[in-house]
């Protein structure tokens, strides 16, 4: 994928260069799903269903991709993206040929023996499997359908062993867990799972929590008080058993609650505003940049099923559409975009923007680093 080196390097010729493109496509296939999971409120058995692009469209974008210099598909769902069966297999496929970098989020229920054979073949980057629990009593009444932990584990399992019949590594296997009041106290057991599937690395993640399904799977205050203890057991087994992990970030309290921080607002002022564009005629829009909350806007976009976009996923579906315009004109000069750019060069970022994850967060303060 895209190392903070490359994407810094490419930021650093906004001022000199003008507008360069991203280097991160993430793209959601469809919002259908088939488990039913109690943090969820995303897919389509939460939200009123939504018109998706159509398979060609969402084949085309790759191509105006590859065109802006993007690296790397990040194929995630909304909802499930391997529901949609026919089309994500293609978008692989298609972001392969092009040369790109691969990396699919799945809960893993439907990745069959043709797709594991075609990710294998095609040498597919990078599989995330959504894992919340080291029992399947956990991970199933958390995602809402029995058996689904077997089903995830036994095609980890069938995966790697393809891997291992055709003498390759990839596609390399990483987990991603969400934290909440059932599972909170299984860290260690979470890395000694990922050793035994052959995880690379293991992305622990806060829960956000607005709903009353989510809202009664945060953690107490007693229960909070636990996980800094948890965290740094299970880091230091994950360190020995050479697993990177997100360990680190639980070990404040304050990051176990997303959503829940104060934020500067939506709009940046007028007179930053000012400043800001006074910045970028004079030349100093690098050290702008520099002192940016969150550079995501400058390499990074996400396509939601319906077309509309954003430069996260925490903002996901508030910018311009690409069932209407191309990908290129939204990057470019797309309202939306321009707007969280200003806000972000002028230390403003949207109320949203509370919501992120530590994980992104720090990877955002490294990137900003080497700028």
């Amino acid at each position: 994928m895209p190392d903070p080196v490359t994407i810094a390097e490419r930021i650093r010729r906004w001022p000199k260069h003008g507008v360069q493109g991203p280097l991160t496509l993430e793209l959601y296939p469809t919002l259908r799903c088939n488990l039913d999971c109690r943090f969820c409120d995303t897919t389509d058995r939460h939200r009123p269903g939504l018109p998706e692009l159509s398979a060609e469209r969402q084949l085309a974008l790759l191509d105006e991709a590859a065109k802006l210099g993007v690296q790397r598909l990040f194929l995630l769902g909304g909802g499930e993206p391997l529901a949609a069966r026919t089309l994500a297999p293609q978008l692989m496929a298609k972001a392969k040929a092009l040369g790109m970098q691969g990396i699919l989020t799945t809960n893993g229920t439907l990745l069959d023996a043709p797709l594991r054979e075609q990710l294998v073949d095609t040498g597919w980057d990078e599989i995330h499997f959504s894992i919340d629990g080291p029992t399947a009593a956990i991970h199933d009444d958390l995602r809402g359908q029995p058996g689904c932990f077997h089903k995830v584990v036994t095609n980890i399992c069938r995966l790697r062993a393809l891997r291992d019949r055709r003498g390759v590594a990839n596609p390399l296997i990483a987990l991603h867990f969400v934290l909440t009041r059932t599972n909170f106290h299984t860290l260690e057991d979470m890395v000694r799972l990922g050793h035994t599937l052959g995880a690379f690395r293991i992305d622990f993640d806060a829960l956000i929590a607005y709903h009353p399904a989510q809202l009664a799977l945060m953690l107490e205050p007693h229960e909070q008080a636990q996980v800094p203890a948890l965290a740094r057991r299970a880091r230091a087994l994950a360190d020995e058993l050479g697993i990177a992990t997100t360990l680190e970030h639980f070990e404040d309290t304050r990051n176990l609650e997303r959503g829940q921080n104060a934020s500067s607002g939506d709009k940046a002022p007028a007179e930053r505003v000012a400043q800001v564009r006074d910045a970028e005629l004079g030349g100093g829009m690098l050290q702008q940049l520099r002192r940016a909350p969150c550079l995501k806007a400058w390499h990074y976009i996400v396509v939601q099923a319906d077309g509309r976009t954003s430069p996260c996923c925490v903002l996901a579906g508030q910018g311009g559409s690409v069932a209407e315009r191309s990908l290129v004109e939204v990057w470019r000069s797309g309202d939306f975009i321009e707007e969280i750019r200003t806000a972000m060069l002028a230390g403003t970022p949207p109320a949203r923007c509370s919501e992120c994850s530590a994980n992104i967060l720090a990877h955002e303060r490294y990137i900003r680093g080497l700028v």
